[in-house]
């Protein structure tokens, strides 16, 4: 935020994404989130877009609390490698688990999430 990267971020986003539909910003954030998680810390992610979505909010004329929550919900959907969440890592090596097993199980979980965050953000968008 300091140096002026999430405000580039969000105009080049905002460029993108059409101002008029803010479920489609909303669902871009959390997309945007959930891509990022696995291979970043999910902490550190959050910390990443925040600001990017704050900027985006404001550029758009989304109301900024679904973007944050898409922010939060994004980051928890790690659900695709073992390093993106520290409990993933502990799964793991208790339960014995390979890497391939988390793609392998994980992508279904995380397309049945996002489908329900997409019907929640749409529900709150709507009322």
């Amino acid at each position: 935020e300091d140096t002026g990267a999430a405000g580039l971020v969000a105009n080049e986003m905002a460029g993108i994404l059409p101002s008029g539909e803010p479920l489609i910003v909303v669902l871009a954030i959390l997309a945007l989130a959930a891509m990022i998680t696995p291979f970043i810390d999910n902490v550190s992610t959050a910390v990443v877009l925040s600001p990017i979505a704050a900027g985006l909010a404001v550029r758009t004329g989304t109301p900024v609390e679904p973007l944050l929550m898409a922010v939060a919900i994004g980051v928890s959907l790690d659900f695709l490698t073992p390093f993106g969440h520290h409990n993933n890592a502990v799964v793991m090596g208790a339960g014995g688990y390979r890497f391939f097993d988390f793609p392998r199980l994980g992508m279904p979980l995380l397309a049945l999430c996002l489908i329900v965050a997409t019907g929640a953000f749409w529900w709150m968008l709507k009322a």
